[in-house]
């Protein structure tokens, strides 16, 4: 699978820490990106959506990535019925 550099980036930061709700702002720590606030977030929503393309069978129905509303995002590495 090809991923981009910050795909890769991004894959990585949640892969070490599975299962944790990462918020944007510690996503956007974790990558480097100063930027703060809602441009910030989108930037980090927008990373979120490309990758689920390409990793996700159902990008639409995220087995992997996960949202949680008003938290952030979390690699879940449980399956679920």
């Amino acid at each position: 699978m090809d991923l981009t550099a910050a795909e890769f980036d991004l894959l990585e930061a949640l892969a070490s820490r599975p299962n944790r709700i990462l918020s944007r702002g510690l996503i956007a720590e974790l990558l480097g990106d100063e930027s703060a606030g809602a441009e910030g977030d989108r930037r980090i929503d927008v990373r979120i959506t490309r990758l689920r393309r390409k990793i996700e069978p159902d990008p639409d129905s995220p087995r992997f990535i996960r949202t949680v509303r008003g938290e952030g995002y979390v690699l879940s590495t449980e399956e679920s019925a």
